[in-house]
């Protein structure tokens, strides 16, 4: 029987990993390695690693994991998850090997669609972002385009101002914009365009250009965009894990879920950026150490 099963092996899983063990739980972190952010270059505004590599990342967070003899790390997925006792799950992963343990931390993230432009993925990651805060600074003063498809739409309209006063917001055909929101953009000398946008012309993963529908042709150096993020893991109504109006797990702030035993940490609880994912693990791996200290005390 293994004390903890973490289920996600990105910056929420790695800690709350760390944490267990070094609370002398025995943890195996189980993750598919098909990280959200592989397409990236860097990554940003995590202290003492801004503008690490994301498999840079990850390699060095796993060398810290192993240092532990508690924590050992497997690739692979899960299938199944089956609670057995009050206080145990039975997992099996897709090679068919049958895993037991007191405690699940879920930290699989979240999956992702961006908007549906044509060749977009070419650039995402290279000159287009999701989030200002990571990658903003990176764009600053440039000519930029928000390619916004949803109601997060003036939300970052308004974040993109901080770093650039030549913007452009594409709505490729969609109605996004009521018409008080429209004139505040028009108020903020942001021109909106909600005409489909035909193609994105660049080189290498550099945006230089778009070309909309009308045959208007407007140069960019970058842009963002705002992407649709959706829970995808497949256990959470057979478990009955609660979760909000969204779609993401809801938790206290150690992690707790509605269900004895199961933890969830990061993106699967409501988009975060990646420090505010890895505080997440490690506070749930501090509520499975706090819990099992409270259960073993005697005299109380």
């Amino acid at each position: 029987m293994i004390d903890v099963v973490v289920i996600g092996g990105g910056p929420a899983g790695m800690s709350a990993a760390l944490v267990a063990g070094r609370g002398r739980k025995q943890v195996l972190l189980i993750d598919e390695e098909k990280p959200r952010n592989a397409v990236t270059n860097a990554t940003h505004a995590f202290l003492t690693r801004d503008g690490i590599k994301p498999e840079a990342f990850r390699e060095k967070g796993r060398r810290d994991l192993l240092k532990y003899p508690t924590i050992s790390i497997k690739k692979g997925k899960i299938l199944s998850i089956e609670k057995t006792l009050e206080s145990s799950f039975e997992l099996t992963t897709e090679s068919e090997e049958i895993i037991n343990t007191k405690n699940i931390i879920l930290a699989t993230g979240v999956k992702e669609t961006l908007p549906d432009v044509r060749g977009i993925e070419t650039y995402y990651g290279s000159s287009i972002f999701s989030c200002p805060f990571c990658d903003g600074w990176e764009m600053k003063d440039r000519p930029l385009v928000l390619i916004a498809e949803s109601v997060q739409a003036l939300h970052v309209t308004k974040l993109l101002k901080n770093w650039t006063d030549d913007l452009i917001v594409a709505t490729n055909g969609n109605t996004v914009f009521d018409d008080d929101q429209k004139r505040v953009l028009e108020t903020n000398h942001i021109r909106l365009i909600e005409e489909r946008i035909v193609e994105l012309k660049g080189i290498g993963g550099e945006l230089q250009s778009i070309v909309f529908e009308s045959g208007e042709e407007i140069k960019r150096a970058g842009g963002f965009c705002t992407t649709v993020l959706e829970n995808n893991f497949p256990f959470l109504e057979q478990l009955g894990i609660e979760v909000n109006e969204a779609g993401f797990i809801m938790t206290d702030i150690m992690g707790h879920t509605n269900i004895k035993g199961i933890y969830a940490a990061g993106e699967i609880t409501g988009p975060s950026q990646l420090i505010v994912s890895a505080s997440q693990g490690h506070m749930a791996g501090a509520g499975i150490i706090a819990e099992s200290c409270d259960a073993a005390f005697q005299g109380i």
